[in-house]
Parts: structure tokens; C-alpha cells; sequence
């Protein structure tokens, strides 16, 4: 195996080359961002950087994908007839006025009772900021008694509310997730949690880190698709 690169508009792309008794050239992007080209062993490595070349889009898109964290703009209006996302479903929003002020869910409804139907967002605005941590603690409580079992779990949680994270942790190994998880579904969430876990031992995203994040969790790439492909709507 060689190490070669080309060079991108801006960006340098360096790439392992193995050859093998192989028909076509292959380029893989792996989940720490190495590119990987298997070649046939006839191809010289100008014809080699020529195919990358022509990949290179694709390859950035490839490291982009893996790389990213970053969460959704959640935006929704608490008016009866539109609808807002909660642990991955949909449900319809009732507001009525009423002596009290609560919300509950039954079925695919959120019924939420105000004395004032101006103050109906931020009455929900309240239960779910409470809702989120309280259940986003349960979800989590399995993902991080799994990884106790071989490392140091964290020293803390806390809930803060992040444009652009759905997480993060600390140089004090304290993990700060983003309530607004709560629209996602419990699988996502889990993710989250798990990839977060395993920075408290590797701080980078690399080639270790995503080793541990495949041995805590192997299907953590198709949660991750989905969590990156979740959309949420009125």
C-alpha cells in the first residue's frame, strides 16, 4: 500500500492506493475520513490521480457527511391544525381555552389547555423543555450503563439548547445535549448519546473514535442517516 494524493481547488486529498488483481478502480471514503483506492495492477498512478480527480466531489461530500453533527432548525407554531414532531412522530395540534393550564397527548393529538390561547406556545414551550429531559434521561440511561461497563461514564448531564449541536462534550467529560432531541426518534437520540460517550475517550473524529462508536454501536450509520435526513414540518 502507497500513499498518494491530488490536489482539489483548495483542497489537498490524500488517498491510500493498494493494487490486486481486480477489473476497476475503486474509491472508498471510510467513517474516519481516510480514502481508500483499490486499483488494478496495470494502472499507472497518473491514470490512478486522474479517477480520484474526477471523484474528488464526491470524496468531500463523503467527509462532510461523516463529519457532520449538526442539528436542525427546529421551528413549529402551537395553533390547533398544525402539527409538531415529538420522540419521531407527527402529531396534530388542539388548542383549547379552558380554566386550566396543561398539555397532554392521545393518539396523534397534543390537546393543550390554556386560560389564554395567546399563551399557548409558551405553556408547551415549558412541558417540553421538561418532557425532553426527563425522557431524553431515560433513553439515555441504557446507552450509558452499556458503556460504563468498560469505560468511565460521565461525570454530568446537562441540557442546553444549541443552534448548530445536538450534542457535545467536555474537556471535564461532561456531556451536553440538546433537548430539542425530543422531536427525534428514540434511536437518534441514542445516537447522539453514544457518539458523545465515545468522545469522553477520543476527543477527535478519528480513525479510534469511530472504531469505539462501531463497537458501541454498529448500525450507528444508518441512525446517523436518518437523524441527518429527519425533516420536521407544521
Amino acid at each position: 500500500m502507497m500513499t498518494a494524493k491530488i490536489l482539489f481547488g483548495s483542497h489537498t486529498i490524500e488517498f491510500n492506493l493498494s493494487y490486486s488483481k481486480r477489473k476497476t478502480l475503486g474509491v472508498k471514503v471510510m467513517p474516519d475520513c481516510s480514502v481508500h483506492v483499490a486499483a488494478p495492477m496495470d494502472i499507472s498512478l497518473d491514470k490512478v490521480k486522474e479517477v480520484v480527480l474526477k471523484k474528488a466531489l464526491w470524496i468531500l461530500k463523503q467527509k462532510s457527511y461523516f463529519l457532520n453533527f449538526e442539528a436542525t432548525n427546529i421551528k413549529y407554531e402551537i395553533k390547533s391544525g398544525y402539527s409538531i414532531h415529538y420522540l419521531g412522530r407527527q402529531y396534530k395540534i388542539v388548542v383549547e381555552q379552558t380554566n386550566n393550564n396543561e398539555v397532554a397527548y392521545k393518539g396523534n393529538l397534543f390537546l393543550i389547555s390554556v386560560k389564554n390561547k395567546k399563551d399557548a406556545k409558551l405553556i408547551f414551550d415549558q412541558w417540553l423543555k421538561e418532557r425532553a429531559v426527563t425522557k431524553i434521561i431515560e433513553i439515555s440511561s441504557p446507552m450509558i450503563k452499556k458503556f460504563s461497563l468498560s469505560f468511565q461514564p460521565p461525570s454530568d448531564i446537562f441540557f442546553q439548547e444549541m443552534p448548530t449541536r445536538w450534542g457535545s462534550c467536555t474537556i471535564k467529560n461532561k456531556l451536553i445535549l440538546n433537548p430539542k432531541l425530543i422531536h427525534t426518534p428514540k434511536r437518534c437520540i441514542e445516537y447522539v448519546v453514544m457518539h458523545e460517550l465515545c468522545h469522553l475517550i477520543h476527543k477527535h473524529h478519528n480513525q479510534e473514535f469511530f472504531k469505539l462508536l462501531t463497537l458501541m454501536m454498529p448500525d450507528w450509520e444508518k441512525r446517523k442517516e436518518k437523524l441527518d435526513s429527519f425533516t420536521f414540518f407544521n
